[in-house]
């Protein structure tokens, strides 16, 4: 008897223990219930999202994989869909650059019967911004000069061709000013290219 009373209190704690790590035990495994609910959640609220968003791209096969992930038939079907995805934008991209390539080559033909001045100042910030874009010009027409704007010698070309800003492009052609660039020149953005398509 007097041994019972010795290891009842051990007995009644380990009972209280063992329910205690059961009751942590629960509560865990709502935690990651909860969490797997939240995750579906998000899922559907990222469709719902990307239907708003891109309704043509979104489509029943990516969805249906979200929700099924562990399925090898679905993954095989969207590695396919993936596959054929990829061929039609490098198929649209080579298109894309074959135009490119195309325009390119009629700016060239045009360009090479060209004189352009280049006026500029070392201090100007589209000027330094211009720079990099240049170098098509430079290598496609007959002649590319720069003219520092700031060089007491050039003064008699600022007004001869009435700059009035810098950067400024002026395309000569048989001796005359054809037309002139004034600003920011970046190419080959959409403003560039119609503007040297444009070129008598």
């Amino acid at each position: 008897m007097r041994l019972l009373l010795v290891f009842l209190p051990f007995v009644v704690f380990g009972y209280y223990l063992q329910g205690e790590v059961d009751y942590f035990k629960r509560k865990e495994e709502k935690k990651v219930e909860k969490k797997e609910e939240r995750k579906e959640d998000y899922y559907e609220q990222l469709y719902k999202q990307a239907q708003e968003w891109f309704p043509e791209t979104t489509n029943p096969l990516e969805r249906a994989f979200y929700k099924n992930p562990d399925d090898p038939k679905l993954l095989e079907l969207l590695s396919r869909f993936y596959e054929e995805r990829q061929e039609r934008a490098n198929l649209l991209a080579s298109k894309l650059i074959a135009l490119q390539t195309q325009k390119e080559e009629e700016i060239v033909k045009v360009l090479k019967d060209y004189v352009v001045l280049y006026f500029y100042s070392p201090n100007c910030p589209y000027c330094r911004a211009s720079e990099p874009y240049l170098s098509f010009l430079s290598a496609n027409v007959k002649s590319f000069l720069k003219i520092n704007i700031l060089l007491p010698e050039n003064m008699q070309y600022l007004k001869e061709y009435s700059i009035r800003v810098t950067p400024t492009l002026v395309f000569i052609k048989g001796g005359k000013e054809v037309r002139r660039w004034e600003g920011l020149w970046v190419y080959p953005s959409q403003g560039t290219i119609s503007f040297l398509r444009s070129l008598p």
